[in-house]
């Protein structure tokens, strides 16, 4: 029996130590640009030749790390990766420019640095 519980209480601490390092995405917002930490002109909808600007909101974060903004467009994706500081709450964006070429539905994807999908959001190029 005193293995048992020395076995449970070991799995416990590992998984609280696993748990421990855990981040969250607060939210994505999407715009035309950043300014102050904050985005310009918020949308899910925006027009080819100009750029989009994804800002994510971190929480949770207990030792610096990474997140991936994972553009996503018709089954191809391109990647930015960007650091994350051990912070209460920690901002981070990344941009796409989008050719008259990249018209449709695209997703941004955050991804954990153990590659884990956190949050995303969709937003649609006209």
């Amino acid at each position: 029996m005193k293995r048992i519980i020395t076995v449970l209480f070991l799995l416990l601490a590992i998984l609280y130590g696993l748990n421990s390092f855990a981040i969250d995405v607060e939210n994505i917002v999407c715009g035309s640009g950043v300014k102050n930490r904050q985005i310009i002109n918020p949308s899910d909808e925006f027009k080819v030749g100009g750029k989009v600007w994804c800002l994510s909101t971190i929480t949770h974060i207990k030792k610096p790390t990474f997140i991936i903004h994972r553009w996503v467009f018709e089954g191809r994706h391109f990647d930015v990766k960007l650091k994350v500081l051990p912070y209460k709450r920690f901002r981070t964006w990344s941009y796409k420019t989008i050719y008259p070429s990249m018209k449709g539905v695209w997703k941004l994807e955050v991804i954990d640095g153990n590659g884990k999908l956190m949050k995303e959001k969709i937003f649609v190029v006209k």
